[in-house]
Order: structure tokens, then sequence, then C-alpha cells
């Protein structure tokens, strides 16, 4: 999960959490927060104003998604909206996140679960949709915001069967081997995160490639086909002639290339939206977003995804093979105005550059063709080098400022110089501040890179808060 409102709620994390330790550079971030959010509103207000994921947003969900506290489980009652489509059929949007419900001759099924909390108010809800009992959950990948509402739900007699692909087995131990690192990039608390198979609803049956699955007389085709994830799983239902899209389908450029996520299948998640199309489906059902009916809408709004992916997939193999160095590749991807100023294309999450980044991340080793960066050296050396050879964190932040107006990207590889060279220099913690902050303000900032930036200007803030004397008191 990738929120910004994670990032604006003013929660403190515990010094340790279910094995995953909290480190003072995270309680150092919490503690700037805080004081971001009080002196500069407007820039927080700005950072959020993308924050939903193509429904309603709520700070207090997207800071807590693994929770099912009370206050949370109302929370998402409360903005729940239950849209029916077609009969026996509804799309039930939360903040951040749709569930799929469908009724068949004798039983609901259920794509996906949303995050915990969803799972209580599901266990409520469906009763109301229809009196048929639930038997079938189909979970399309192991994200928080998809597969943690099902805990709740598997709970319940008799069990419903829960479905998904063979990979998400995998995906699940790999989640719980790396929940330190998977929570603090969700910007999610450690003390919530699942240490073991017994806090995850594991699936009960898997597949491989493609499935049809007949449930109450129905058929239910199940693809497997990596995209956000490994695991990731879409469904067409031929009865109804509608798609369940899960993460393929986002509303905006897909959130194809975040730097803070494992790896994601580029190629594989085009092939799958086009596979979609193909169909020729009447309705589509997105995990984010709205509902779309009409098959030329929906072929149109799946096509011009797949054109935008194959479009950086091939500049960047085609440069690859070129011996372009891979910065070079990403700084300049060429990105036409008929993908620029399509507003399904608008780069809410990452840049088409990141989503480049990630193609060759997969493709290619770790080095990126620097050759002074294959052998391994603490940044903190390089910066101290530089800053000593530009006169000192004062030419340093003389240089910085000037060029933030005009190149803010280089402005801010000179922040990080000063910053990482010398920490406890105020100066360098105010040019690190005032560098971010302005970065976070630009109009076009995507969440997931402003997010970075949000945590280095917090966390340079309260370095400064420990620096800075308190006033002393009048007598």
């Amino acid at each position: 999960m990738r929120w910004t409102a994670a990032l604006m709620s003013l929660v403190s994390a515990p010094v340790m959490a279910a094995g995953f330790q909290v480190s003072a550079d995270d309680l150092l971030i919490q503690q700037g927060r805080q004081i971001i959010a009080r002196e500069h509103p407007n820039v927080m207000r700005h950072m959020g104003r993308n924050d939903g994921f193509g429904g309603p947003n709520s700070t207090a969900i997207a800071r807590a998604m693994l929770s099912d506290a009370p206050e949370l489980i109302a929370e998402a009652r409360r903005k729940m909206v239950i849209e029916p489509q077609g009969p026996g059929m509804w799309l039930i949007r939360f903040p951040y996140v749709n569930v799929a419900v469908i009724e068949t001759r004798d039983s609901l099924v259920l794509f996906d679960s949303g995050y915990a909390s969803i799972g209580h108010v599901l266990k409520d809800v469906l009763p109301t949709l229809s009196k048929k009992p639930l038997k079938t959950i189909i979970l399309s990948h192991t994200h928080v915001d998809h597969a943690y509402g099902a805990r709740v739900l598997v709970q319940q007699t008799p069990r419903p069967k829960v479905i998904a692909s063979a990979a998400m087995l995998r995906a699940i131990d790999t989640d719980l081997r790396l929940g330190g690192s998977i929570g603090r990039y969700n910007n999610q608390p450690l003390a919530l995160q699942p240490t073991d198979r017994s806090q995850v609803a594991v699936p009960d049956v898997t597949f491989e490639g493609r499935k049809a699955f007949k449930i109450g007389g129905e058929d239910f085709v199940l693809i497997h086909a990596p995209g956000e994830t490994e695991d990731q799983i879409w469904m067409w239902m031929p009865g109804r002639k509608t798609i369940v899209t899960a993460d393929y389908v986002q509303g905006f450029l897909p959130n194809a290339g975040n730097g803070k996520r494992m790896q994601r299948y580029v190629e594989e998640w085009s092939a799958a939206m086009r596979e979609m199309a193909a169909l020729k489906p009447e309705r589509m059902l997105p995990m984010h977003g709205a509902a779309v009916s009409g098959t030329p809408q929906i072929t149109q709004m799946l096509t011009t995804y797949s054109d935008a992916l194959d479009h950086i997939v091939a500049q960047a193999v085609a440069r690859l093979n070129a011996g372009d160095r891979k910065d070079a590749i990403a700084a300049s991807i060429d990105w036409p105005e008929k993908f620029a100023n399509n507003p399904l294309l608008d780069p809410q999450y990452n840049r088409p550059e990141d989503i480049a980044r990630m193609v060759m991340k997969r493709w290619t080793g770790w080095w990126d063709d620097v050759p002074s960066h294959f052998a391994a050296m603490p940044f903190e050396a390089e910066a101290r080098e530089a800053v000593a050879l530009a006169g000192g964190v004062e030419a340093i932040d003389a240089r910085a400022r000037a060029l933030l107006p005009v190149n803010s990207k280089l402005a801010a590889r000179l922040a990080d110089w000063a910053y990482f060279a010398a920490p406890d220099n105020p100066k360098a913690l105010r040019l690190a501040i005032d560098v971010y902050l302005a970065r976070l303000s630009e109009p076009d900032m995507p969440v997931q890179e402003g997010l970075i930036y949000l945590d280095m200007a917090a966390r340079a803030r309260a370095q400064l808060e420990k620096l800075t004397p308190p006033p002393v008191p009048k007598p």
C-alpha cells in the first residue's frame, strides 16, 4: 500500500513490533511529519489531492489497513457505497478499494475482500444483499487492500472456500519474510504486520494459468497473469459478459513503476488487458475506481492502457539493446501528447520514466552503468567529498537555492549531498526541508515520489528541532 494519508497521520509506532524492529529513523520521521503537518498544511493538502486510489479516502484507514479496530470498521461502513451491477451482482466501494459480489443459483461469490476492517463490514452487509450463503472468496493477490478482509470471513460457519493462484502461496511467504520492509514502505505500523500463516487467509484451492470453476451452475474463469504482483489474477464471467479486473485497471497511469515495491510485470500487465479487451466484455468491475459499462468504452480504456505500457517497454528495451545508460533512458522517455493529454493516463502515482525503470530492473542487473557505482560505498562518503570540493555546506546551499526555481531535480541532488555529508548542520537541514517542500508543492508531483520527499523533509525537520534550543522564558 501506498497512501498519502498514511504519511499525514500523526500516530506513533511502538518500539518493538511483532518481531520487526522500529528504527530510530522511523520514529524521527513520525515526529517530523507532525511538525510538517502543523507548519505546512497547504503542502499536505496538495500531497493529498490524489489520495484515494480511485475512491474516497480515509486517514484513519490508510494508516492501519491491517487493523480491524471498531472505529475503522465504523469508518469503512460509513464511507461504503453499494452499486448494483445488473441482476445478482454488486460492486461495493470502500475508501481506496472495491469488492465485487456475485449471486449464483445457490450461493454468493466474493472477488477480493478488501483490507482488514472491510471483512467485518461485509459479514454484516452480504446478508442484506442476498439470503444465500457466502461459499467462495476469490483473492486476486496478496496486497493488504485486497486479501485481508478474508481473515474474518473465513471464520464463519460454513467456512467459505478461498481460491487464488498457486503463486499466492509463495507470495504469502515472501510477505511474511519481508514484513518489516513491506510495512515501512507501505507506511503501515509494524506491530500489525503478520509474521506467520495463521494471520493470513491462506487459499484452500489454487490453480496455474487459466481455470474455469463451476460455482452455483455458473462459469467463473480465472486467469493468472503477473502484473502489479507475481500472483495476480483476473476473472471473466461469460454468462454475464463481465470482467473483474483486480489491479490491472486503476483509472490512471498504471502504478507499474513503484520504486518502493517488489518487481512489477509491465509486459504481462499489458498483455492481460489486451486479452480482456478481446473478450468484448459489456461490463468491467475494477478493484479501484468506478465500474464501466459498454464494450466500446471498455475496449478503448483497456487498449489505451496497453498501448501506453507497450510504448514505454519498447523504448526501454530498444535503448538497452543500443547500449544506452539506464539513467539516460529513464530521464528521456518519449511520452507523446496522445498519452500526456489523456485523462486515463494521469500520472497520479508514478511517471512513465518510473515504469521504464521497473522494466529495466527486471531485465538487467542492479548496476546503473556508472562505473564507480559498481563498487559498494556509503553515499555519505561521496557526499562529504562533494561538499568539501564545493567549498562547504554554505556553497552547496547557495547553489542549490539558485537552482531550485529552474532545476529542482538538480537542486535536490545538491541538497542530498549537504544533508548526508553534514546531517547535524542546521544549514544542511534547512536546505533539505526547503528543497523537498518545494518539490512536494510542484503541481504534477505523483504520490509515490512525493511520499519519499515528504519523508526526507520530515526527517530533516525533526533533526533540526532537536538541534534548536528551547526558547528562554522571559523573567
